[in-house]
């Protein structure tokens, strides 16, 4: 199915929506549930960029540990957008991460503009101590 087609399902279908928001628990920790639910519920497409992402950091953070948050400015209530912590090891953190994150932003920017998402989703690195 084509993505665009998808999120279209998505918006049409509250259970369908339910359902692939909470597979997205199998992969990612969905620390703030009903905030992210709530952010991602308004931006579809953030689901299917989401789905597309996991292959990609299994293979670029094979240690790695990936959250879900959603952030909002205090200065700017309006301005949220959800953040993915991509938490990973002493030895990953000091060998280039940085640049795999940075390369792994980068090759899905064609798929974030087609699903208009480009600035609903930052990632960032979180240093992983006793996770």
């Amino acid at each position: 199915m084509e993505v665009l087609d998808f999120v279209k399902n998505l918006e049409n279908d509250d259970e369908l929506f339910d359902m692939e928001y909470d597979k997205l628990g199998d992969f990612y920790n969905l620390r703030h549930y009903d905030k992210v639910h709530g952010y991602i519920k308004e931006h579809k497409g953030l689901i299917v960029l989401l789905n597309e992402l996991k292959s990609r950091l299994s293979e670029t953070f094979p240690t790695g540990k990936f959250d879900l948050i959603l952030n909002t400015d205090f200065e700017y209530p309006d301005w949220s957008f959800v953040v993915l912590y991509v938490k990973v090891d002493d030895y990953t953190f000091d060998n280039g991460v940085m640049e795999d994150i940075k390369k792994l932003s980068f090759d899905f920017i064609p798929l974030r503009r087609k699903l208009n998402v480009l600035p609903d989703l930052a990632i960032w690195l979180h240093y992983m101590i006793g996770d």
